[in-house]
């Protein structure tokens, strides 16, 4: 079966996605490519949290 995907999207720093374009170019791929694999890497290491790390910065925690 195939998978649904759902189109979004981000506002960045300029400065982030210069360093995103250029890592995608050097590696041949889009930087769609390389926030996707970037966003399901964050979500892979977070698996089982509840709360993002930067909430818990801000709350002082």
């Amino acid at each position: 079966m195939a998978r649904r995907s759902i189109r979004t999207s981000v506002t960045l720093p300029e400065r982030s996605y210069a360093e995103i374009q250029a890592l995608a170019e050097a590696n041949d791929v889009s930087t769609a490519w390389v926030i996707r694999q970037a966003v399901l890497q964050y979500l892979s290491d977070g698996v089982g949290q509840r709360e993002l790390p930067l909430a818990a910065r801000r709350s002082g925690r």
